[in-house]
């Protein structure tokens, strides 16, 4: 996982709603991410979710191409609870099925 072409922490995704085109997972975030967490828990806290309209987030694929989801990127990550979770929406099939 990536905010632009900094990289922020890895993730296992998997499928968790295939009808919506969507994966998720529990982020498992690195050094670079501190300088984030704040931020995203303040948007968190405000809307729910910290999405790709507030940072460009990015999962790159192993091909050095990034998911391009039609409903974006998204970081859960609130204060107090230890557990963040990234999900996203809108991948056509075949992005869709590198997760299963």
């Amino acid at each position: 996982m990536f905010i632009d072409v900094e990289k922020i922490g890895e993730a296992d995704l998997v499928v968790t709603d295939e009808s919506m085109g969507a994966i998720g997972g529990i982020f498992i975030p690195n050094g670079a991410y501190l300088k984030y967490q704040a931020l995203v828990q303040d948007q968190c806290e405000q809307k729910g979710i910290s999405n790709i309209s507030d940072f460009n987030y990015r999962i790159p694929l192993p091909e050095d191409i990034d998911l391009d989801p039609e409903g974006g990127i998204g970081i859960t990550d609130v204060q107090g609870i230890s557990e963040i979770y990234i999900k996203s929406a809108g991948l056509n099939v075949d992005q869709l099925m590198r997760f299963k």
